[in-house]
């Protein structure tokens, strides 16, 4: 080959790479979803946020926007993309619509008043067409709802409300204040309507066959009770379709006063009170998450929304009034007082439950409190199984339960292979119940702080803590009493000493058969009586002292016990303790933090969750019973993120496809170079 055509050879080789990079970056500039924005019936600027931080925006005035990664603002054209965008109209104006074509999945109202929005999960490019209207004086103000027997009326806007008699349906993002008395009225949020707050101002409401209260799937509501209120809610016993099945006869049965139904997202906030009496079924009821459904009615794998219940800052008191027979058996239908089937998170405020079967209800996870916060104030006065869920965390709080079974249980029986427990980080919980095990996990306990004192019954299978995947004290105090204790695994982080044994000999707490739960190094000797006998009885003053007489730990026993273990970072391994009841002494033991147990798990304990909100564990032990929360709430858990609302971004298979395409150009290249050569 000569020279010259060696450099026409290396002539076309570059220009071939220059063409290949340039196709490259045309494709790259194609590989991107844009929304389009116009803006009809005034005058607005569209501002874009890049990521869900809308403190300032990235870009301001533009006419196209692009979908991004939710936290790291890159294009995205994976299917999780985002826009989030404010609409900034000018003087005398409102949105009053946006409509949007193209492939996405949600508009979400981040902010009404702040007219903040985010279009998730983006597929193709979007047209959006914001509309505005002129802000009359209606418009300025709230939508205010009034109650009678006769009817509702409305004032202030109301375009987004549609009143039938004394039923009221909401149609559209807004403020809506809820006031007056009815004995047959209801309100329903529409379905996938977002950015809806419910102000209730003394309101009166009950409902027949139906709900008061109801915010349909896929919808977002904030419900307020409004500072210095009292409101009234209530159903009465047609709204059960366990007791009423004629769907013809009760076509609108919600089985809840408030009813949250799947794929909703629903706030119960504010500084009022809000009442519930329940005569159907259930008090509060939170929903699943919502799937799309095929030519069937079956649901699919395609999640449309996710569904959470919130309750903060205000007074709830939920009560059941009822408890049904069937008349054709014995099968009795008795309701819970707060339930949801995915999340419910319980953060601040004072919250009291009576309820004829589970107070307060999870089928998945339960949060109560945020780490550093005084937290909620909750009081279970009745209960079969007071709190239950899946995963239960306690961050902080005030809380007390009664129940006639277990008293805080981490199960779901229709989940398998599932890793239930109960975490404690925080707060201060008080458990009695009557019959079954003050805590039981199908999982693990983990222990790591706050305070938790509970008592077991003093005959009968409850133990004082029952936990089949074992128990770790890693820095709560414990104190926990009774007269029947499970063998099973644990882990002690903590110190900890147990005092007495469990009735007949059935086994210790975390310990062997027949004897303490160590028989070396954490024997308890028992003053003026046998082992098996109570140590305390019910109403006596329990004292934990230490060898140089400081009192560690005081209580009321509510049973008798002849079994009790505490544990603390205040003790020390290898010295004695000694339990007193009225100021005499029941029982001796010695602290220990060694690791035992008869039936041994499949593996080690869990840890804290990694998932769930606020992973760092609490090291300062709860406050003691009486305190009160404090006035602010406290911030929603961090981890609590809609899945629709969290991009992957997918760069990994970007980039494959990117060095494929390079491989395939440089290969073609090289193939008509050859070519070339051929011919000389």
């Amino acid at each position: 080959m000569n020279k010259k055509t060696k450099s026409l050879l290396a002539l076309l080789t570059a220009l071939m790479l220059i063409l290949s990079c340039l196709g490259t970056a045309a494709s790259a500039a194609d590989d991107r979803y844009t929304a389009s924005f116009t803006v009809t019936g005034g005058t607005a600027a569209i501002n874009v946020f890049y990521t869900q931080d809308a403190s300032a925006p990235d870009e301001e005035g533009v006419t196209q926007a692009l979908a991004r990664n939710s936290s790291t603002g890159e294009t995205d054209i994976s299917g999780d993309g985002q826009i989030n965008f404010a609409v900034i109209t000018e003087q005398g104006y409102t949105v009053s619509d946006i409509s949007i074509s193209g492939g996405y999945k949600n508009l979400k109202t981040v902010s009404a008043e702040d007219n903040l929005y985010r279009i998730t999960k983006i597929t193709s490019d979007l047209t959006v067409t914001v509309t505005l209207a002129p802000e009359s004086e209606e418009t300025a103000e709230n939508t205010v709802i009034t109650f009678t027997d006769s009817g509702a009326a409305v004032t202030g806007i109301k375009t987004g409300v549609t009143v039938s008699g004394t039923d009221v349906k909401i149609n559209a993002a807004g403020t809506y204040t809820l006031t007056g008395s009815c004995a047959k009225g209801s309100v329903v949020v529409k379905k996938n309507v977002t950015g809806v707050t419910l102000i209730l101002d003394n309101l009166n409401l009950t409902a027949s066959a139906t709900a008061p209260i109801t915010c349909n799937k896929g919808s977002e509501v904030n419900i307020v009770a409004a500072a210095g209120s009292v409101n009234n809610l209530a159903d009465d016993q047609y709204n059960n379709d366990d007791v009423y099945t004629d769907e013809t006869a009760y076509p609108d049965i919600e089985n809840a006063v408030i009813k949250c139904k799947d794929g909703s997202d629903v706030v119960i906030s504010g500084t009022g009170t809000i009442n519930v009496n329940a005569y159907g079924k259930n008090g509060v009821k939170g929903g699943a998450d919502l799937y799309e459904e095929d030519a069937d009615g079956n649901a699919t794998d395609t999640l449309l929304s996710t569904a959470s219940l919130t309750v903060k800052e205000v007074t709830l008191n939920v009560s059941i009034k009822h408890s049904y027979k069937d008349p054709e058996d014995t099968n009795s239908y008795d309701g819970d007082g707060i339930k949801s089937d995915k999340e419910l998170n319980i953060l601040s405020g004072n919250i009291t439950v009576a309820a004829n079967d589970d107070g307060i209800k999870s089928d998945y996870t339960l949060n109560i409190g945020t780490e550093g916060t005084d937290g909620p104030t909750i009081k279970v006065t009745k209960s079969t199984e007071g709190i239950e869920a899946a995963t239960l965390n306690v961050y902080s709080g005030n809380i007390s339960v009664y129940a006639d079974d277990d008293g805080i249980n981490a199960a779901n029986s229709d989940l398998s292979g599932y890793s239930f427990s109960y975490n404690q980080y925080g707060g201060y919980v008080y458990v009695n119940c009557e019959n079954g095990d003050g805590i039981d996990s199908n999982g693990t306990v983990t222990l790591n702080g706050g305070t938790l004192e509970v008592y077991s019954p003093s005959q009968g299978d409850g133990d004082p803590i029952d936990s089949d995947g074992g128990t770790v004290f890693g820095g709560a105090t414990v104190l926990a009493a009774g007269h029947n204790a499970m063998q099973q695994s644990y882990t002690a982080k903590t110190p900890y000493v147990t005092f007495g044994s469990s009735s007949g000999g059935n086994g210790g707490f975390f310990g062997g058969p027949g004897r303490n739960s160590m028989q070396s190094d954490n024997s308890s000797e028992a003053f003026g009586g046998n082992s098996g006998t109570a140590l305390v009885k019910a109403g006596s003053t329990i004292a934990i002292k230490d060898s140089s007489g400081n009192t560690l730990y005081t209580a009321t026993a509510v049973k008798d016990a002849s079994y009790i273990v505490f544990a603390s970072s205040a003790l020390t391994s290898g010295s004695s303790y000694t339990l007193y009841s009225d100021g005499s002494q029941a029982a001796a033991a010695s602290a220990t933090t060694s690791s035992s147990g008869g039936m041994q798990p499949e593996g080690q304990p869990g840890t804290q969750p990694g998932t769930q909100p606020g992973t760092q564990p609490g090291t300062q032990p709860g406050t003691q019973p009486g305190d009160q929360p404090g006035d602010q709430p406290g911030d929603p858990p961090a981890s609590q993120t809609d899945p629709d609302e969290t991009g992957t971004g997918e760069t990994t298979g970007i980039f494959s496809g990117i060095l494929a395409f390079f491989a395939r150009v440089w290969a073609w290249i090289m193939s008509v170079i050859g070519n070339i050569s051929a011919l000389f």
